[in-house]
């Protein structure tokens, strides 16, 4: 599963699943843009490890839920390898609001990351895609939004919106060679980012209660799921969702 020779942008990619899918990128000969919304010191710290490993990368902090730093992400990447082939939207924002007390501020917050930042980043690419006539956009969600989750309204309802912008993209770019997937991660053994630890309140072995597997996900589980979807081995594969969860949810 090759990627020599192709670029890849991939969001929230500082730490957890994004890193991890930004090195298996690397590791498989893509050219990465490492995003990361404000802290510089992780986004270049991931583009130290892939250095090391031989690629090539480059950060660029940008918040996705904004057009205009968007749009110079892409600019950065355009000008730094010349082209962007793979997006992968992992960026996302989680907050427990409950529907009684949630302001409309904090509403359009989660939606401006997680379903806003997908349709800003990959209108942003999808012209060139259509010009090479080759691309992969694979947006990653959360299980969460399918079971449904208390206080959680806003996240599940824009990651929910970003499953049905992936399934109208694939049926509108699968003629000009670009395919566009959603993984959903169950639940994984990540960092929680700052602010964000009331999504992460059980310790680890309270969350894999339930998962047949028996434990949490690893990172590197999602970003191997991500190679593949990236890959011309996935040519066939388009509009699909992806559970990588452990058995804990079975379509």
């Amino acid at each position: 599963m090759t990627l020599s020779g192709k670029t890849a942008i991939v969001t929230g990619s500082g730490r957890n699943i994004g890193r991890a899918t930004a090195l298996e990128l690397a590791r498989r000969g893509a050219s990465v843009v490492v995003n990361a919304r404000s802290n510089q010191g992780e986004a270049d710290a991931v583009v130290g490890e892939i250095e090391a490993l031989g690629g090539k990368a480059i950060s660029a902090l940008a918040d996705v839920g904004v057009q205009a730093q968007v749009d110079a992400m892409v600019d950065k990447a355009l000008s730094a390898f010349g082209r962007v082939d793979i997006l992968i939207n992992n960026a996302g924002l989680r907050a427990a609001d409950s529907i009684t007390d949630m302001t409309p501020e904090q509403w359009r917050s989660v939606l401006a990351v997680n379903l806003d930042g997908p349709f800003f980043c990959s209108r942003a690419v999808i012209p060139g895609m259509i010009e090479r006539g080759w691309g992969r956009i694979i947006n990653v969600s959360g299980l969460n939004a399918f079971k449904g989750r208390a206080d959680w309204a806003h996240v599940c309802a824009s990651k929910m919106g970003a499953l049905g912008l992936t399934r109208a993209l694939a049926a509108e770019l699968a003629e000009h060679g670009i395919l566009v997937n959603h993984i959903v991660p169950g639940a994984f053994d990540t960092t929680p980012p700052p602010g964000q630890s009331d999504a992460f309140a059980a310790p680890a072995p309270a969350r894999a209660v339930g998962i047949p597997v028996g434990r949490l996900g690893m990172p590197e589980e999602i970003a191997t799921a991500c190679a593949f979807l990236a890959s011309d081995d996935a040519s066939f594969i388009t509009g699909q969702t992806i559970h990588v969860n452990g058995g804990a949810l079975a379509y």
